[in-house]
């Protein structure tokens, strides 16, 4: 049994990384699977999730519920006992694969660099059981443990732009199944037709961590994937709401978002939700909605849109200019839409999102808990995808605007706008706490430096340019990330997660955004500068 050594750090004001092991292995993995487990039978108030890794699990709290000196102590408590504890019997599923050919276009390339002919890459990556120590990268995606050494095969020079769904890759001295249509780097010798994940099962994972794979070699797919331990958890609906809104123009990139998608981050699945949370809500309780009520976000140039019916609608977040039909109207204020009117929202002039709230919410179904849009799974909001000309946007039962306007005089706004003249400053000041693998002078460059925001960037994440945090290897043992969460990439430079990342990521955590200024960091043009301040965790918990 391994030593316990755990190791507290916070990620941001929203997430306590522990780490128990500084390797890969299966003890070590073992106790992170453990310890997530007893937490979660604890179903404390205030933790929305726990989300295991190789090494370590995050705990994701809400710091106005519970506190992470409270969970600290609640998990030093349970230290002595992680190997005690019970753990599920592991599952073992059984994997088919038609090896080669043109599902394995690498395969006769892997038999003549290894050597070996493609009958015995073929049995040696089919004779071993794969752990799956951890779901990350994308929705689905297993981290697998044990390839046989003989057969590990360098990246492709030049990744290939689209690897099909349920490729069978080798990298390095890891294996895996591609669950998405996505570029990748691997080799590929072989296909499967099963689907890693799908937004329609609980759960979600047809692996979850702690089980093992077992590769079986067919000459022929079947036709029909057999779940195992899946039921429907929900199908769409398509007779949700009244016709609301009819767009004529989708703007830029126009999304249905909410405040996000939790419990399912150790599936590979991210938050999503606004990105701008702030403007976001305010937009919600300018139409006298909830404050989770589905809304659309609007990147750079807004929407044009057709009212089907009377509605009370409100624009938030970054400055642009609002007509309805042809006339200007005000930001930050309800406005009554009629049956008929047009409504046009235009280019961002500082900043980079608004937010178009809708009197009753806009109705989508529920994928995963929440009518978030995903883009890079193509599931969630408006069929999984932006908006487009001709889409007719559905919206939930409609109170009178008068009743609106008398709930707002009445209702306190619990969330303050962005002050948007901020972004005109040399450079936007963003708060942070320290991450897990930074060291002084990683800290020192990024607090005495002025950053500046690159054109790659989008949902997922910002990149940003300016003295490098790092000369050295920057690759960690793949561990939890959050929204806010700024990693120092293979260049040497900063990168800046947002409300679409990855789940998990194998770069140094340097340090995470504190969600009070997360709003303002997803405001941010490239071309803005950044500066940043740390802050004692104890000021903002």
């Amino acid at each position: 049994m391994e030593n316990q050594n755990y190791e507290f750090s916070l990620l941001g004001d929203t997430a306590l990384c522990v780490k128990l092991g500084d390797r890969i292995s299966e003890d070590i993995n073992n106790m992170v699977l453990n310890l997530c487990d007893a937490l979660e039978s604890l179903c404390l108030p205030g933790v929305s999730e726990i989300q295991p890794s190789y090494t370590s699990l995050a705990v994701h709290f809400d710091s106005n519920v519970i506190s992470p000196s409270y969970i600290r102590k609640l998990i030093s408590s349970l230290q002595s006992q992680t190997h005690m504890l019970s753990f599920r019997k592991p599952t073992v599923v059984e994997i088919p694969v038609c090896y080669g050919g043109d599902y394995g276009p690498d395969l006769q390339w892997a038999s003549q660099y290894l050597g070996i002919s493609e009958e015995e890459i073929i049995n040696r990556h089919s004779s071993r059981l794969y752990r799956v120590y951890m779901i990350g990268f994308t929705p689905g995606f297993p981290y697998l443990g044990g390839l046989d050494e003989t057969i590990s095969l360098p990246r492709l020079d030049h990744p290939r732009e689209k690897v099909p769904k349920g490729s069978i890759g080798i990298a390095s001295n890891q294996t895996g199944i591609y669950p998405w249509d996505t570029p990748g780097g691997w080799r590929i010798i072989g296909r499967t037709n099963y689907e890693l994940f799908s937004p329609e099962m609980d759960p979600p994972s047809l692996l979850e961590p702690g089980d093992y794979v077992k590769f079986v070699p067919v000459h022929r797919l079947p036709e029909q994937q057999v779940w195992q331990r899946k039921e429907i958890n929900h199908l769409p609906k398509i007779d949700l709401g009244v016709n609301g809104l009819t767009v004529s123009d989708p703007g830029l990139l126009t999304l249905v978002v909410d405040q996000g998608r939790f419990g399912y981050r150790k599936f590979g699945v991210p938050v999503s939700g606004a990105a701008d949370m702030r403007s976001f809500t305010l937009a919600n309780v300018l139409c006298g909605n909830n404050p989770d009520a589905a809304a659309l976000e609007l990147t750079v140039k807004g929407p044009t849109l057709v009212a089907e019916t009377d509605l009370t609608v409100a624009v938030t977040g970054a400055p642009c200019s609002i007509k309805i039909d042809g006339r200007p109207a005000p930001a930050d204020a309800a406005l009554l839409l009629r049956e008929g009117q047009t409504i046009e929202i235009g280019q961002t002039t500082l900043g980079l999102r608004a937010y178009l709230g809708v009197s009753g919410g806009i109705e989508v179904p529920h994928v995963l808990n929440s009518k978030s849009t995903y883009l890079r799974a193509g599931f969630g909001g408006y069929f999984g995808r932006p908006l487009k000309h001709k889409d007719t946007i559905k919206v939930g039962p409609l109170p009178t605007h008068g009743s609106i306007l008398e709930k707002a005089k009445s209702t306190r706004v619990k969330t303050s706008r962005i002050d948007f003249r901020m972004l005109k400053a040399p450079a936007v000041p963003l708060r942070i706490i320290t991450g897990p693998e930074s060291t002084d002078s990683m800290l020192a460059t990024l607090l005495t430096n002025i950053y500046q925001v690159r054109t790659e960037s989008d949902r997922m994440g910002i990149r940003l340019e300016g003295p490098k945090l790092s000369e050295g290897k920057a690759d960690i043992i793949s561990a939890p990330v959050v929204p806010g969460t700024i990693q120092v990439s293979s260049d040497g430079q900063p990168m800046m997660l947002l409300a679409d990342s990855q789940t998990t990521g194998g770069y140094k955590r340097a340090a995470t955004v504190i969600s009070h200024d997360l709003p303002l960091a997803a405001q941010l043009k490239p071309g803005n500068k950044v500066r940043f301040r740390s802050v004692d965790p104890v000021h903002v918990l």
